[in-house]
């Protein structure tokens, strides 16, 4: 898939194989996140149209994006967060996504929707 920064107007790709490896669980640290699979247009909103952007707390070349309470009935008061990843070349990539209750402390804001 490829969705548009709401920010910096670059695409944004998430492969097949990414998309697989954060269904399963695959890339390292990480457990399986069927929320991809199931609510996958709150991951185009969160990229597309996000409530605001952080900068991960660990590692400068990811950003995070958050579409806000879009978790429905399945996932009450949670916002999906979508970890992009930027490449020496400037390519942005979706590395995982996932619904969470809490905003983890250290991430610093870069961008909010007006």
């Amino acid at each position: 898939a490829i969705f548009e920064d709401a920010r910096s107007k670059k695409k944004v790709i998430l492969t097949v194989e990414d998309y697989e490896l954060i269904k399963g669980g695959g890339f390292p640290h990480s457990r399986a996140h069927l929320e991809i699979e199931t609510h996958f247009d709150c991951v185009k909103r969160a990229i597309e149209n996000p409530d605001f952007i952080k900068q991960d707390k660990d590692y400068s070349d990811r950003a995070c994006y958050y579409a806000c309470f879009v978790g429905g009935r399945v996932h009450p008061n949670h916002h999906m967060k979508v970890v992009v990843k930027r490449s020496i070349f400037g390519n942005l990539r979706v590395i995982n996504a996932y619904f969470t209750d809490e905003l983890k402390n250290g991430e610093k804001l870069i961008w909010e929707k007006q």
